[in-house]
């Protein structure tokens, strides 16, 4: 598939999102978040270091998986977007909202970072030292091919995971694809996805 077909998938999975978020009522987004939490839990029963996102309002919610994980001793990473859309990692910060949104790009309604945001930032290579990393997308298929936003902020960032920890994707129950996605040279397949019902499907 050529960029235009790549582009047109993303533009009709993000208007799917956008239907979600909008039909969604807080008592289901409570139950979403809850079901979220436990199921991703199952895949760290020890105490060890896991990379999360900070959802974005029509994401899947994390604010109750990060607080979980750090209740069960888990040590909690978030990422960073730089302006050259690769990712820095810091520690979650303990009661942060839903709403935390990942610092972005200027122009994409974000801000620069100061040099004071980045003291204790653990580097782009962070991913190296986490026993689970839970990365965002749009929609995974069989194959664990992730549909991203198209930055390519993870496909880099996973370059540097240690290959025994699984990599998870969190998606809206319903958003997963039936079809195969196009996956280009560097885009790096996924081992399995949560959705919002708490449904685990392992793929690799």
């Amino acid at each position: 598939m050529n960029a235009s077909g790549k582009h047109d998938l993303r533009h009709a999975a993000r208007a799917r999102r956008r239907e979600i978020a909008a039909r969604t009522d807080p008592a289901t987004c409570e139950a979403a978040a809850q079901a979220l939490a436990d199921a991703v839990l199952g895949f760290v029963p020890d105490a060890g270091r896991v990379a999360v996102y900070e959802s974005l309002p029509d994401e899947p919610p994390t604010a109750r998986l990060i607080e979980a994980l750090l209740d069960t001793g888990h040590e909690v990473i978030v990422p960073v977007v730089l302006d050259d859309y690769s990712l820095e990692w810091r520690y979650a910060v303990p009661g942060a909202g839903a709403d935390a949104a990942r610092v972005r790009r200027p122009g994409h309604g974000g801000r620069t970072p100061s040099p004071a945001d980045r003291q204790g930032w653990l580097g782009v290579d962070a991913l190296a030292s986490c026993d689970l990393i839970v990365t965002p997308g749009l929609s995974v298929d069989a194959h664990g091919t992730r549909l991203g936003q198209g930055g390519g902020c993870y496909d880099r960032a996973l370059l540097h995971r240690d290959p025994a920890a699984p990599v998870v994707t969190l998606l809206h129950e319903g958003e997963q694809s039936a079809e195969d996605l196009p996956a280009d040279a560097h885009d790096l397949p996924v081992d399995g996805y949560v959705t919002t019902a708490g449904r685990v499907v392992r793929l690799r």
